[in-house]
């Protein structure tokens, strides 16, 4: 039945109104003659009625959401207050996502492979092979030629840091712990060094290492991650930013640090599943940022996920 069709039945059940001009005019007459007879009220309802039933095809046709007029202290007071989003409730949300998620066998002759993107004149997006044992790599030069080496066997190999994420403590506040006394740095993009405000290095530390562990999405296992996102959750002054947007200008959930005059940080999350979009950092009044366009493992160089 179209709204058309109901309307109609609706305008069926309602009685014939009065004639309320034969009516008015009845009553005057009855009171300049000075009648006694009883008066014959004016039915209204039948008009009410009418109302009504106009309402409820309304609300048939389209969704009405109602909103409170008064705040928490009463009506007229405007409407209530927003609260914002909660750092704890949007990443224990992200770590039960990844926790869900599929984990992945990687072969150590298969390749790691990242598109990224950062503001920079020189190489603004770049694509990036590590094979998994660091034994080769390889970048796409600018015109599309494929450049293959033979490898970095350094810290940042993609095996080593498969191994050190899986060495992590599974309970947050240990990884946690972890992350604010690493002995060695792992930072894309610099919040505030060497000024970070007093007492803040160790927990810049662990916001900065999070996000750099966090970036390698393919390769950690869903309990690695799922623990990052908790310990991330743990580090004071981290707030959660809705709509934020990338270098690229894709909108996510942003997770910030927020020093201050020192500098800001930024982590961009797909809105969906919680996955690493990229880094955003403001400090000395300019703004930096790098973001990961396409992640995952492929068999050899030039593959792409």
């Amino acid at each position: 039945m179209n709204e058309i069709q109901l309307l109609n039945m609706l305008r069926d059940e309602v009685p014939d109104q009065p004639d309320l001009r034969a009516e008015e005019h009845r009553l005057l007459t009855e009171i300049r003659a000075g009648s006694s007879t009883p008066r014959r009220p004016v039915r209204l309802m039948p008009r009410l009625r009418w109302g009504l039933a106009l309402a409820g095809a309304g609300a048939l046709a389209a969704a009405v959401t109602v909103t409170p007029l008064g705040g928490a202290d009463g009506p007229g007071n405007g409407p209530p207050a927003v609260r914002p989003l909660s750092a704890a409730a949007v990443l224990e949300k992200a770590a039960l996502v990844a926790a869900k998620s599929a984990a992945i066998e990687i072969r150590p002759d298969q390749w790691y492979y990242v598109k990224e993107s950062q503001d920079l004149e020189i190489l603004p997006t770049f694509e990036h092979w590590i094979r998994m044992d660091g034994r080769g790599e390889a970048i796409r030069e600018p015109g599309g030629k494929l450049r293959i080496g033979a490898g970095e066997m350094g810290p940042t190999n993609p095996a080593k840091t498969q191994r050190e994420v899986e060495s992590f403590p599974d309970d947050p506040d240990a990884l946690l712990e972890h992350f604010r006394n690493l002995p060695y740095e792992r930072v894309a993009l610099s919040i505030c060094a060497p000024d970070c405000p007093a007492e803040s290095e160790k927990d810049v530390n662990a916001f900065e290492a999070i996000g750099w562990y966090l970036k390698y999405g393919p390769m950690i296992s869903p309990e690695k991650a799922a623990a990052m996102y908790r310990a991330l959750a743990k580090i004071p002054q981290v707030t959660i930013e809705e709509n934020a947007t990338d270098g690229d200008g894709r909108t996510g959930v942003g997770v910030v640090l927020d020093l201050g005059t020192a500098g800001k940080g930024t982590y961009i999350l797909d809105p969906g599943d919680y996955h690493y979009l990229g880094v955003k950092v403001v400090n000395d009044g300019g703004t930096s940022a790098m973001s990961v366009l396409v992640s995952g493992i492929v068999d050899k160089p030039g593959q792409v996920p």
